[in-house]
């Protein structure tokens, strides 16, 4: 999983998915919630959506949900609801602890995180291939979702940025270490659907 604590960390730096890290990082959370604008023609009403993210004191927290309200890629309306990957304890204690601040960057408070989702509203046709429950052998499909602090405060902000993948990839392999390389990066082959852009509404905290 590719996470950043008060800043970035690149790309580069990341070899895991759901908090397995070749480095240990700082505790950090994000939290928010609102909506994308209409992005016409591709996407004909809004998107809204809330995650809280957590990985502190060996403790790794995922919770997203996700709405298309409008017309896009994918077809109709649909809704889709993320969690965390399985992790094996000793690993996500290892990682998730207090020590070891990572690299500033210039793009501000920024988290990058991967997960597993179901659909939760509607059939689109290029998800059906999904699961929608999971079992040892036929793993949920994986999201990517980054979001961007750009005021770095508590209220209400225009400037706050929000993005998401969903792919149709699902991998057993993501809870072992070292992770493959698919955990932290989405084939992209796989990734039907994007979508990204400014808040319209709401807030985003990174810290």
């Amino acid at each position: 999983m590719k996470l950043g604590g008060h800043r970035l960390v690149r790309r580069s730096i990341f070899l895991a998915a759901a908090c397995l890290l070749a480095l240990v990082l700082t505790a950090c959370t994000g939290k928010g919630g609102g909506y994308l604008p209409p992005q016409s023609p591709t996407f004909t009403g809004q998107a809204s959506f809330g995650f809280t993210f957590s990985c502190e004191k060996g403790d790794l927290k995922i919770q997203l949900d996700y709405t298309d309200k409008g017309r896009s890629p994918l077809g109709s309306t649909f809704g889709v609801h993320g969690i965390v990957d399985v992790v094996d304890p000793v690993l996500e204690s290892a990682t998730c602890i207090d020590e070891n601040p990572p690299p500033e960057s210039e793009l501000g408070n920024q988290l990058i995180f991967l997960g597993r989702y179901r659909v939760t509203s509607g059939a689109p046709a290029k998800l059906r291939t999904c699961p929608q429950t999971e079992t040892p052998t036929s793993p949920l499909c994986r999201f990517e979702v980054t979001v961007r602090d750009n005021d770095e405060d508590f209220a209400p902000s225009p400037g706050d940025y929000f993005s998401i993948k969903l792919s149709t990839f699902a991998a057993t392999s993501c809870n072992s270490y070292p992770p493959a390389l698919e955990c932290s990066e989405l084939p992209a082959a796989s990734v039907v659907y994007t979508r990204a852009g400014f808040l319209a509404g709401g807030n985003i905290t990174v810290k």
